[in-house]
Order: C-alpha cells, then sequence, then structure tokens
C-alpha cells in the first residue's frame, strides 16, 4: 500500500490508537507569525531548521522556510536533494531528527489526523489498489478528512471534474493508463477543498496536454487563495504556476527568491519571446510589415532583434515563416534562457550522471 493510503487511510488510523508515529515533544505552536498583508497571520507551511538522516545520509540539513498563506511555491533542486523527504515530513510519512515543522498551525507529527484534514498531498508515485474503483478511492479521502457522509459523493465528482477524471470513476485503478491514473490521484488530493496543497512532481506521467491543463488548474487554486508547494525539477512548471522559489541542492536551502515573469518563455497567458539574429543590419519597416501587428518588436543590436507574441508552436512558425518570406536574412531564432534557468544553474548546477 503506497504514500496515498499510508497517508490518507491506516496511517491516520493507526496513530489514532497510539501505535503509529512517536509524537513530537511539543504540542504547542511552534513557529512566530509572519506579515500577510498588512496583519499577522501564522505562515500556512513553515520549517525551523529541520534535519532528517537515513543512516549515515543527510536528507535535509537544518532546512528553514515559511510559505504564506495563499502563496504558491515552487521547491526545486535535482533528484536525491531531498524535495520529497521534505513533503514526507509535511504530510507526517516521516519524522524530523531535529528541528520542527507546521502545517497551517498544527505539527503533522504532534496532530497529524487534524493537519491532515487540511492538508491535500500527493507525494513521489503514490501506490493504489489496482481493483479499487476511483469513484471508492475518492470518497475514501472525503471520509478521512472528516466530510459528511452526505458529501462524500460531491466532493468526488467535484474534485475528479478538475482533474478530467469524472468520466472514469467507475473502473479499477488498474485498468487505467498512466495518465489517467496520475489525474485521479491529483484529484485525491483536492477532495473537500484543502486550503494547504503539496504536490511532488504532479506532472508525471501526463502528456503536454495533460501538463497544460494541470497548470491551469493550479493557476485557478493559486486565484482562490490557496496556498501551494510543488516539488519538481521542470522549471517551466515552476514558471507557469509559481510565484516564489526555494532552491534546494544536497540536503540544503541554497536560494529562496521571487519568479521574474519578464523573461518567461511562455507565460500565464500564452506570452512568447523569440530572439532574431539577422546575417546583417536591415530596415525596420520591413520586418515590422514581414510580421504585422500582432506582434511588438524590440531592437537589440544592429542585426538583432527580440520579437514577443501571443500564441502557441504553430503561430511562431508562422511568423518565422513570414519573415523568411520577405526575404529578410534571418541566420538564427532562437527562444531566450529564462531568468530561472540561469539561477538554477547558478545556485544548483547541473545533475551529474
Amino acid at each position: 500500500m503506497g504514500p496515498i493510503f499510508s497517508t490518507l487511510g491506516h496511517g491516520i488510523r493507526s496513530t489514532s490508537r497510539g501505535s503509529g508515529l512517536a509524537a513530537h515533544p511539543s504540542a504547542a505552536s511552534i513557529l512566530t507569525p509572519s506579515e500577510v498583508g498588512g496583519t499577522l497571520a501564522a505562515p500556512a507551511i513553515a520549517l525551523s531548521e529541520v534535519t532528517k538522516k537515513f543512516g549515515d545520509r543527510t536528507a535535509l540539513d537544518s532546512v528553514d522556510f515559511t510559505v504564506r498563506s495563499g502563496e504558491s511555491v515552487g521547491y526545486l533542486g535535482p533528484n536525491g536533494a531531498g524535495k520529497s523527504t521534505t513533503m514526507k515530513l509535511l504530510i507526517g510519512l516521516l519524522r524530523p531528527d531535529s528541528g520542527r515543522l507546521e502545517v497551517d498551525g498544527l505539527d503533522p507529527v504532534h496532530h497529524r489526523i487534524a493537519a491532515l484534514a487540511r492538508v491535500g498531498a500527493l507525494v513521489e508515485s503514490p501506490g493504489s489498489l489496482p481493483y479499487m474503483h476511483g469513484e471508492d478511492l475518492l470518497e475514501h479521502v472525503a471520509e478521512i478528512r472528516g466530510l459528511p457522509s452526505r458529501e462524500w459523493h460531491r466532493a468526488a465528482v467535484a474534485a475528479a471534474t478538475a482533474t478530467g477524471v469524472d468520466g472514469h470513476l467507475g473502473r479499477p485503478m488498474g485498468t487505467l493508463s498512466t495518465g489517467l491514473g496520475r489525474r485521479l490521484l491529483l484529484a485525491a488530493a483536492l477532495v473537500g477543498e484543502p486550503s494547504v496543497i503539496l504536490l511532488d512532481e504532479p506532472t508525471l506521467g501526463l502528456d503536454p496536454a495533460g501538463r497544460r491543463d494541470l497548470r491551469e488548474l493550479l493557476r485557478g487554486l493559486r486565484r482562490e487563495g490557496r496556498t501551494l508547494l510543488m516539488s519538481t525539477h521542470l522549471l517551466d512548471d515552476v514558471e507557469a504556476v509559481c510565484e516564489r522559489v526555494l532552491f534546494l541542492r544536497d540536503g540544503r536551502l541554497v536560494g529562496d527568491e521571487p519568479v521574474r515573469r519578464d523573461v518567461k518563455v511562455e507565460a500565464e497567458h500564452g506570452e512568447r519571446c523569440l530572439l532574431l539574429r539577422f546575417a546583417g543590419e536591415i530596415e525596420a519597416d520591413r520586418l515590422r510589415a514581414a510580421v504585422g501587428s500582432g506582434a511588438a518588436l524590440t531592437a537589440e543590436g544592429d542585426r538583432d532583434w527580440r520579437l514577443e507574441f501571443v500564441g502557441d508552436e504553430r503561430r511562431q512558425s508562422e511568423l518565422i515563416g513570414q519573415i523568411v518570406a520577405a526575404r529578410l536574412p534571418l541566420s538564427r531564432a532562437s527562444v531566450p534562457e529564462s531568468d530561472l534557468a540561469r539561477r538554477y544553474l547558478e545556485l544548483v548546477g547541473r545533475e551529474e550522471g
């Protein structure tokens, strides 16, 4: 049985009987409130000098950060950096060797049931029972979240509709494709409209259309004021969804910065940018006539231009074709490296192997 059931099912019940994880020594609120919107409010997620070891290996080393209520934060790092370990600590699947953590004001070790009632989580690649139907899974999650029984079905259908699997609730989990199975598990994280959402590699197994749909879903949750912490190694997912990014390397937090959207390759509403280089100087009027009024051009040198437009890859190809058809000496068209990619390489470096 994988983490989704360990967390939302048997793990909770065993903890309530006293046979689960050991209680944290402190039951009181442990972290200082932060300033949010001009008023004092406890952070939705808080880690204070958290360390976790597995034998001689240190997975997390004195990690310290907070996420404000309503904030969407990306958690970036290579494989093995400690991202999944952080998520498991936040939902009580692991306990820290030292340090303290809270989710929505509650210690997830000492107050696990109450904390998980407010949190939706998808951690790593959760297991599931292949014969269990999707509807049964989602209603089971609704029960564990403490929803009244009369609301279980409604909550299950609402979450499945949000992730596009409402037409597959009657199928056993084992018959679903990888992408559909992933969408159903994402729906489980959204059952009951939790205020805090923890997602570990949420686009894993999704095709391009599925990734696009998930990004739009997460942007919608952000607009609703939900708190989101999303761990991934895919920079474009963070750029599309998050307003802030944490960089993790070898179990240590090495950066905490806002996501700079002015240089994003693909922004929230489909804005794109191309850097154009020509073989020689060109007349600005000829280039503007070639691309038309729906695109913005900025000269960045004698032979270099920046082209900004709204559209998809087809529109991008059309614009390049129009420039070539106008017999302008285009020698190169490239996508600018995002600021996030540059900062990732500076702070984290390239993944070995």
